[in-house]
Formats: structure tokens, C-alpha cells, sequence
């Protein structure tokens, strides 16, 4: 039987809708793909939290704060580390840090001390060379927050910078025993207030939990 011919107009409006249905199943594709590769740094990584405790000794003992004379102890107390970390199975590891230490201060007429908050962002790279043996190296950047306390001198906020490196061992599932040593160059006041320079050197001892 004889069928009549379509007309041109439907078959352009036929081929006109097969072509726009590609694109979009080549949309959907490469969106699915996208978020896939956005995936897979968090399905292989772990979080840790390490928290430790140190002393540190600081590098310049006799400063002029506030136009003053001011001899620092070169050991601090009270020195409190907490980090957070995103460790990749690469061995690159990111995150935060928070560090507080006091320094005993003294003036012609009085004595005192400074507390030293540190907020940085580190970087780290951990290699795995020996069983539940884990070297690293690292360095971060941040934030130095120096509060006078009982001496002449007002807070200042200045740049921190550190590097370091140290073993963490494996104790257990998910616990480790975190070892660490720290150079840090952190100017109080640059940004504003006191100038007073706490830059040292630091070693610190804690635990790492996995999570």
C-alpha cells in the first residue's frame, strides 16, 4: 500500500528534537562524572584529631615592648596544642591548629607575663617507610594573638609561620602516639598593637585519634 510522505516541516522538528536529546544525556553524563571525581578525596581520607602538650623556648629573651626593657623566660608553660587533619591515603594531610603557651615577663617596676595564641593552617606530608611508623614533615601560616598580662604593652595580632616534622607511632586501632618539633617565627603587633616577637623553637608529645 502506498504511504504518503511525511511532510518536511516533521522531519526537520523530528531530526531538530533527536539533536537536543544528546546534549543533555552528554550533560547528565559529565555532571555524574564530575561529582564523582569531586567524590573521591573524601571517600579516601581519614580525619584526625591530635592534641599535645609541649615546651617551647623562645628565641629572644630581652625585647623593647612599648619603648620598655622586657626580659622574657626563654621556657614557656601552660604550652597546649589541638589540630584537626584531613590525611589523604597519599599522605598529604591539611587542616587547622590552635597552640597557647605563657612566657614569664619582667619590667624595671614590675613583672608579668605575655600569652601567645597561635590559629594555622598547616600542611603536612606523612610517608610510611616502617610498620605503624609515620614520619612527617610539614609548615603552616596563620595568626599570632600576644596578650601582656601585669606588663606595660597592649595585645597585638601578627603573622606566624612554623615549620616541623616528627614521627607519629601506632599504638592501637585508631590511636597514635604523636611526637613533634617545631620552628616558629610569629611577630605580635605587626599587623596592629605591641610589637613582641615569640618566635622559637618548640617540642611536643600527645595522642592521635582517627576517625
Amino acid at each position: 500500500m502506498y504511504l504518503p510522505a511525511l511532510p518536511e516541516y516533521i522531519l526537520k522538528s523530528s531530526h531538530n528534537l533527536e539533536e537536543s536529546v544528546v546534549p543533555r544525556s552528554r550533560i547528565i553524563t559529565l555532571s555524574i562524572l564530575l561529582i564523582s571525581i569531586l567524590a573521591i578525596p573524601a571517600a579516601f581520607a581519614e580525619d584526625a584529631l591530635i592534641v599535645t602538650l609541649g615546651a617551647f623556648h623562645l628565641a629572644h629573651t630581652t625585647q623593647s615592648v612599648a619603648g620598655i626593657p622586657t626580659y622574657f623566660s626563654a621556657g614557656t608553660n601552660n604550652d597546649y596544642n589541638i589540630a584537626w587533619e584531613q590525611r589523604h591515603y597519599n599522605g598529604i594531610a591539611y587542616g587547622a591548629q590552635y597552640t597557647i603557651f605563657n612566657s614569664h615577663a619582667r619590667q624595671a617596676s614590675h613583672a608579668g607575663s605575655i600569652t601567645t595564641r597561635l590559629f594555622m593552617a598547616t600542611l603536612k606530608r606523612y610517608i610510611h617507610p616502617w610498620p605503624y611508623t609515620y614520619p612527617f614533615i610539614g609548615a603552616s601560616v596563620g595568626l599570632a594573638d600576644v596578650n601582656h598580662n601585669e606588663v606595660t604593652g597592649r595585645a597585638g595580632v601578627g603573622p606566624a609561620f612554623a615549620v616541623d616534622g616528627g614521627v607519629e607511632f601506632e599504638l592501637a586501632h585508631m590511636v597514635g602516639l604523636y611526637t613533634e618539633i617545631r620552628a616558629l617565627y610569629a611577630q605580635g603587633g605587626d599587623i596592629y598593637g605591641t610589637n613582641t616577637n615569640v618566635s622559637g623553637v618548640g617540642v611536643y608529645g600527645g595522642l592521635s585519634f582517627l576517625f
